[in-house]
């Protein structure tokens, strides 16, 4: 494939990211097609963002993708990175859903933890559903399932 036939179906399925030079580029690019400038995938939602900034554009992470790759044997994430790639994208008072309409939730409240030892959950979220009932919940986001409604 060529850089146009890459970057028009990334486009169509709304999956180009942008580079502060103003050139499009296909998700697969780990560096601008224009400028060269290298990109970062997040951790939390794996949007591909420019190596210009240091938060994800979409959720506001700040952890690249390729820091939870190959690792070497006995590698451990710290409770942070944990808690970043569980809570994902959603922020107080953002809507999103698990990959249908009728499971659509708002973020009510987010309590990343750590708690107190032997309490579980160690960490919640606070939603409330299409019933108006509000749940708490420890579910991590699940980017190959879960939707970002609005945030």
């Amino acid at each position: 494939m060529t850089y146009e036939t890459d970057l028009a179906a990334a486009k169509r399925s709304d999956r180009a990211w942008g580079c502060t030079c103003g050139a499009d580029n296909p998700p697969s690019y780990d560096a601008c097609h224009d400028c060269q400038r290298p990109s970062w995938a997040c951790a939390a939602c794996g949007v591909v963002n420019t190596s210009a900034r240091s938060d994800c554009d979409e959720c506001g992470n700040t952890m690249p993708a390729e820091l939870l790759g190959d690792r070497e044997e006995g590698f451990e994430m710290t409770y942070a990175e944990w808690i970043t790639t569980q809570i994902g994208p959603r922020v107080v008072g953002g809507r999103y859903d698990h990959g249908d309409d009728a499971s659509a939730y708002d973020v009510v409240a987010i309590d990343p933890g750590p708690r107190p030892v032997g309490t579980w959950p160690v960490w919640q979220i606070t939603v409330r559903g299409a019933d108006g009932q509000e749940r708490a919940n420890c579910c991590g986001w699940n980017p190959r399932r879960d939707r970002v409604r609005s945030a």
